[in-house]
């Protein structure tokens, strides 16, 4: 039998409480590393494309120079695009790093008010064991699925992906999170105007990375046992309550 007195429930709940503390400091430092990003602006060696992405991630904009057609060609395009995206992708990575590590530094976790207080339980009576019972038969669902799980996660880091523009003039290819290509119709950039092509790469790039943005959020789609437990994992006062340790 699991008994529990309330020196070890008080004792748990303090350590569940430092535990807290941390996670929220870190997310803190997260928030605040997000909010110090700027824009990052990139050119390529030959002056002719400037890609500007915004504090959030987004493409904000992208300019041709008047030149561009003869400096780097119509079939260049589309790779040197794909060049400064990346390049602006990397130097974004490492303002988000010195603004993390700049922020983590500055002071310990801030002390959390003290909780609400909770009754003792009786891990012996019938709804304690139920509620354990609920937790066992949880995590089994959830070991069934992991397997299944993570080879559907690596096999969507893996796989390729194209995104187009509504008129199927610029394809995006990406993996997982990462853009890897950037194609452009040949034919319709000889016809068209730079305005438009900046405007419609720039749609293109934003939609595949908002499809991938998406993924993200529904990464339990299809997998209800696992994003069940997930979500336990981040309330331990529902935890210790199905464990029967409090009411």
């Amino acid at each position: 039998m699991v008994s529990m007195d309330m020196a070890d429930a008080n004792r748990l709940m303090a350590e569940l409480r430092q535990t807290a503390g941390e996670l929220q400091h870190e997310l803190r430092s997260l928030a605040s590393a997000s909010e110090q990003l700027a824009p990052v602006t990139v050119t390529d060696d030959a002056g002719a494309i400037t890609l500007t992405l915004a504090a959030n991630g987004a493409v904000q904009s992208l300019a041709l120079d008047e030149d561009w057609r003869d400096t780097i060609g119509e079939d260049a395009l589309g790779p040197v695009i794909n060049t400064c995206y990346q390049d602006a992708i990397g130097q974004r990575a490492g303002q988000w790093m010195k603004a993390y590590s700049e922020t983590a530094e500055q002071g310990e976790a801030a002390p959390l008010p003290e909780p609400a207080p909770v009754q003792l339980g009786d891990p012996s009576v019938s709804w304690g064991i139920d509620a354990r019972e609920q937790l066992r038969d949880m995590y089994a669902a959830a070991d069934a699925q992991q397997q299944e799980f993570l080879a559907h996660r690596a096999q969507r880091a893996r796989q390729e992906r194209d995104g187009v523009n509504a008129a199927k003039t610029v394809m995006v290819t990406r993996e997982g999170d990462t853009i890897t290509a950037v194609k452009v119709d040949e034919r319709w950039v000889r016809n068209t105007n730079d305005e438009v092509i900046e405007k419609e790469v720039v749609r293109a790039l934003n939609n595949v990375m908002a499809m991938s943005a998406r993924e993200r959020e529904n990464k339990y789609e299809g997998f209800p046992a696992i994003e069940q437990l997930m979500q336990l994992a981040h309330n331990p006062q529902e935890l210790m309550r199905r464990m029967g340790a409090i009411r």
